[in-house]
């Protein structure tokens, strides 16, 4: 294990600028370009650990959703069912993070879209096929709660779609095929005449899937137009459209479903403005979605009832900004979070009965004011930082979420320290789930602590270390009288990334995560999570990439029969799964820019599961072309 920990390794931390100091206050990073995963590891701002990925690994690693994307990342975990779909009512599809996300009704993680939240607005917890990374340029993973840029979560994803950003045009065709009758196709194009842009696209994936009854479909549309505005403004109206499906294939070793059918159609809106110039920075968006889910059950509300639909028509709507203003070494963040979701939700039989229905709103406003400043110290830099947020909400209680932090830079050595506090609201689905104990819920709240420190070697390595702790005696918990903030929760952490660049061609990394939770079934909280890989490119035109990931055993929910009490849950068995790759540019032989790229995943055929019961596919070939014109 020791030898396998010293020679882990991330993504590393990236740079705005190579070599330019990027302001007072952010950290600089370096980034990993020969990585198989091209992403950054940074620190932000007002302390807390953030890892972006970029286009490329979403590309290496052949994901076909959100969490195919981030399965490699530290302190990042995933389930699902099948190869393709995401079976949102049962944790069928979901990412985790550093042990959050396990929350069910409502989560403790949320997904971004260019700054606008996407979840199910009467459930108030993300589905993975709403979230396509077909359009995305860079995903964004923020590892704990950090109340100035992301509100009413404790842990935050976020996308951010494509934009041409010079004069010109680009097209790109992505096609698969693999195993399973496993297909499709992305379509991207976009381009920029003087101060207007625009960008469009359209994917289309299907799977039989690896089990009967385990095949889905996944489809949908993005349009951007943009108009870039003289002073350092940008002005974009951005489209986008899913319409998906997947089934339940129930556990092995027990009768397939009949129905269990688990289907999602949104359409969304968002009209974002950018600003930056010397002084001014941020953003403002106001977001509309309208969603639906139609989910076809054998039994509509557990064992023994009747077979039917329960289905979710929600509406969210909102506004959001962010702005900060630097004068000399002091800068000022002024944020605002306007948030109205809800909708219906009803149960209904085969033959038309409807035993079961409810629907509501909800509305939070969340202002926030936050300060750091640039002192400096020994040579380096000395940046304390403090804020807060405020919630208002329409149906509980107010709360407050501090933060404070303390970053020092010098040289090639980067130490932060960081405490931040974490609210989450009880969503609408309390008006029927929990109608008896409604009056005596809270929203949870989450203290977290994370110091840490980065270092970077130059070129030849990189390596970043944090200790973090989160703390809770009120997250919601399903109890014999109803659902009550009776849960304490408690875990304790450290993670170790870094990059190793032994010669030109070659790149190393990896990176660890350990767990220590307070309870024993703390879900979704392994003891220890590896993930690690290299790249070579032997020759300008080839090259070859393998990765593996390590997660300890672990305790999940019952997805399928049980009601979220920590006394359901099961034991999900550890595993080691290898994959690997062969890319070859042939752009040589034709106008376009043209790579094949060969597939294995699961290299070694392990047996190994997401969810108790459902075992994943084994060794799994696909074959992918990837065209581009710019």
């Amino acid at each position: 294990m020791l030898s396998l920990i010293t020679g882990m390794a991330i993504l590393a931390t990236a740079t705005a600028a190579s070599g330019a100091d990027p302001g007072p206050v952010v950290m600089d990073t370096v980034k990993v370009t020969a990585s198989p995963i091209l992403a950054e590891e940074r620190i932000a701002v007002y302390g807390g650990a953030v890892t972006s990925v970029g286009r490329r690994q979403v590309e290496d690693l052949n994901a076909g959703d959100l969490p195919s994307a981030l399965r490699l990342l530290p302190g990042v975990a995933i389930s699902r069912y099948n190869l393709l779909g995401s079976y949102g009512g049962g944790e069928g599809g979901s990412v985790y993070i550093r042990g959050q996300g396990a929350g069910r009704p409502g989560s403790e993680i949320k997904v971004y879209v260019d700054g606008a939240p996407r979840e199910v607005g009467v459930w108030s917890h993300p589905v993975m096929d709403i979230v396509p990374t077909d359009y995305a340029s860079s995903i964004e993973v923020y590892k704990g709660p950090q109340p100035y840029a992301y509100p009413g979560t404790f842990g935050a994803i976020d996308l951010t779609t494509s934009r041409r950003h010079r004069a010109g045009y680009e097209t790109f065709f992505d096609a698969s095929l693999g195993e399973h009758n496993t297909r499709g196709g992305v379509f991207r194009h976009g381009g920029r005449i003087g101060d207007f842009d625009y960008y469009a696209g359209a994917a289309y994936k299907e799977s039989d899937g690896h089990r009967p009854h385990a095949d889905g479909r996944v489809e949908s549309q993005f349009a951007r137009l943009g108009l870039t505005i003289t002073g350092g403004g940008h002005l974009s109206y951005i489209l986008q459209r899913t319409d998906n499906w997947s089934r339940d294939p129930g556990r092995f070793g027990e009768s397939t479903p009949e129905r269990d059918r688990f289907a999602t159609e949104t359409l969304t809106h968002n009209l974002r403005f950018d600003q930056s110039s010397r002084r001014f920075q941020g953003f403002a968006v106001l977001y509309y979605e309208d969603g639906k889910i139609r989910w076809q059950k054998d039994n509509i509300n557990g064992p023994g009832t009747p077979a039917g639909n329960s289905d979710t028509d929600w509406k969210n709507y909102g506004f959001r900004a962010s702005e900060d203003l630097t004068f000399g070494d002091l800068a000022l963040t002024l944020g605002l979070e306007i948030e109205d979701e809800g909708g219906e939700f009803r149960n209904t039989t085969v033959s038309g009965m409807v035993p079961f229905k409810y629907e509501g709103r909800h509305t939070t406003t969340a202002p926030a004011l936050a300060a750091r400043y640039r002192i400096d110290a020994g040579g380096g830099d000395l940046v304390p930082s403090v804020g807060i947020r405020y919630y208002g909400h329409s149906r509980f209680a107010s709360e407050a979420a501090p933060h404070a932090g303390l970053l020092y830079r010098r040289d090639a050595w980067k130490i932060f320290a960081a405490y931040a506090r974490g609210v989450s609201y009880p969503g609408v689905y309390t008006v029927g789930v929990a109608a008896a104990t409604i009056d005596q819920l809270e929203p949870e709240v989450l203290d977290h602590a994370e110091a840490g420190l980065s270092v970077s070697l130059g070129k030849p390595a990189t390596i970043q270390v944090s200790a973090f702790q989160d703390r809770s005696d009120n997250f919601m918990q399903y109890t014999p009288d109803g659902l009550l903030n009776v849960r304490d929760y408690a875990v304790k952490g450290l993670e170790v990334s870094s990059a190793v660049r032994p010669a030109r061609n070659i790149s190393i990394y990896g990176a660890i995560t350990l767990l220590d939770a307070k309870e024993e079934k703390t879900p979704r909280a392994p003891a220890v999570s590896i993930s690690t890989g290299a790249n070579w490119r032997p020759l300008v035109r080839l090259r070859l990439t393998v990765d593996a990931e390590y997660v300890d055993e672990q305790y999940a929910f019952n997805g399928r029969t049980g009601t979220g009490s920590l006394g359901e849950v099961e034991h999900l068995a550890g595993y080691l799964v290898t994959s690997a790759g062969i890319g070859y540019d042939i752009s040589d032989y034709t106008p376009l820019d043209f790579e094949l790229l060969l597939t294995v995943e699961n290299l070694a055929d392990e047996t190994y599961a997401f969810q108790p019961g459902y075992d994943m596919p084994g060794r799994t070939i696909s074959l992918s072309t990837r065209l581009g014109l710019e």
